[in-house]
């Protein structure tokens, strides 16, 4: 489930037109109907026309070289073929952005965090967002700073805040947090003047993975908000070309993106959008308080049968990857540690626990061991900042088990539960001393 060339003001302009427009005419029509919309065929955007001229047989004489007389049809084919392949490749990152406003769209999670702070859900597609826009475009709208926030990838994306009991609990989880995303989180909250007085954030085993030993391309649209921290405390931030987001920009230019990005739209019976509901067949739902309920269709996926293979094939494919730590990365997440400090904000850390099985079955592994390293490295963060550390890579160390997971490493509320509770216990300890 993941989801990108040339922009212009006029194709932003069209594209989040189309993509208001599409929703106002299934707003319009679930509100006279009363019932989801029937599939439609969307509306293309600006489509690009490309008109190929013949040019005039030459009437220049006979005694002219060839090479003179084919000189200017050349020239003119060239221009040709690269006006059309611009205009081509405009066309794909228009409508892949049309087609997919969530992930690529200027604007497009913006109707979501809308619907967030009137207290509504807002239905999509399926997790493949741009959320760390989301997170921006929530926090401008919020009316007030909740006591505890969480950051985190997205292991924490079921953790919905009536975990956290006694506590009003925000959950900024965001997919494929590396360390640049907790110095931007920070950023965005000290922008929007949100930062609370409580933070848990979530170290997992690839959370200091190397820019160029990354295979994803998710944490791109963090990389601004990373830079405009760094800036703010006054440290050197990673260089510009190792975090151009160059991914983001092939996945926009990806025709067969497009294909699949259009026929979801052609043949959707529920396209994105706000409501009171929390359950829907085909729909994820993005809830007001930053956790998700998955669709019934997604949930129907996680078999015990399923759940079991996919941690085993993913314990096999991890066994000989040790997580790697990027020194700088560990620097600046503690120079983020210092800055919270100086701000009064209380820090708790958190390692999220992976399912018995893949935890089993890498027992012994090149991974195993890098992983002990992940944590100790944790532990001294925690000693030297003077911090707590709850949960655990270890799921039986937390009481999770293989039932309370989807996979290999994302947990359900029962067993977040297990985790949110060691948090209380400790902070009321705490705050009793």
């Amino acid at each position: 489930m993941n989801g990108v060339g040339v922009n212009t003001e006029t194709g932003y302009r069209d594209t989040d037109d189309l993509v208001r427009s599409l929703r106002a005419a299934f707003q319009a029509q679930r509100q006279g109907k009363g019932a989801a919309p029937a599939p439609r065929k969307p509306v293309l955007a600006a489509p690009v026309t490309l008109a190929f001229q013949t040019a005039p047989k030459s009437e220049a004489p006979a005694a002219l070289s060839k090479q003179t007389e084919k000189r200017p049809h050349g020239k003119r084919y060239a221009l040709a073929l690269i006006g059309a392949t611009f205009a081509g490749i405009m066309g794909i990152w228009v409508m892949n952005k049309t087609y997919a406003p969530e992930m690529y769209g200027n604007s497009g999670m913006v109707p979501a965090a809308i619907a967030h702070a009137e207290g509504k859900n807002y239905a999509v597609f399926d997790l493949n967002l741009n959320i760390r826009a989301l997170r921006d475009a929530q926090l401008k709208r919020m009316t007030k700073t909740p006591d505890v926030i969480l950051l985190g990838a997205s292991h924490w994306q079921e953790a919905h805040k009536d975990l956290l009991k006694g506590y009003d609990m925000f959950n900024a989880h965001i997919h494929r947090d590396y360390w640049e995303d907790p110095l931007g989180m920070i950023e965005l909250l000290v922008r929007n003047n949100r930062l609370p007085k409580k933070l848990i954030i979530s170290i997992r085993d690839n959370q200091f993975t190397p820019v160029k030993a990354r295979k994803d391309f998710l944490w791109e649209p963090g990389i601004p908000a990373y830079r405009a921290f760094t800036k703010r405390i006054g440290i050197e931030a990673k260089n510009y070309l190792d975090t151009l987001p160059l991914d983001r920009g092939k996945a926009l230019m990806s025709l067969p993106m497009l294909f699949t990005n259009f026929t979801r739209w052609y043949n959707a019976d529920e396209i994105p959008h706000a409501t009171d509901q929390k359950t829907f067949k085909t729909l994820d739902v993005l809830l007001p308080d930053g956790s998700i309920v998955w669709a019934d269709k997604h949930k129907a996926l996680f078999t015990e049968e399923r759940t079991k293979k996919e941690s085993l094939s993913f314990a096999a494919l991890r066994h000989n990857m040790p997580p790697m730590v990027d020194p700088d990365g560990v620097d600046a997440f503690e120079k983020m540690l210092e800055y919270l400090k100086q701000q009064g904000v209380e820090v708790t850390l958190v390692h999220p626990p992976f399912n018995p099985i893949y935890y089993d079955a890498l027992q012994g592994s090149p991974y195993a061991e890098g992983l002990k390293k992940i944590e100790a490295l944790t532990q001294r963060i925690a000693a030297d900042h003077g911090l707590k550390v709850i949960g655990s890579f270890n799921p039986h160390a937390v009481g999770c088990t293989s039932a309370m997971y989807i996979d290999a490493e994302h947990a359900n509320e029962k067993c977040l539960q297990k985790i949110f509770d060691q948090y209380v216990a400790l902070d009321k300890k705490q705050g009793s001393n």
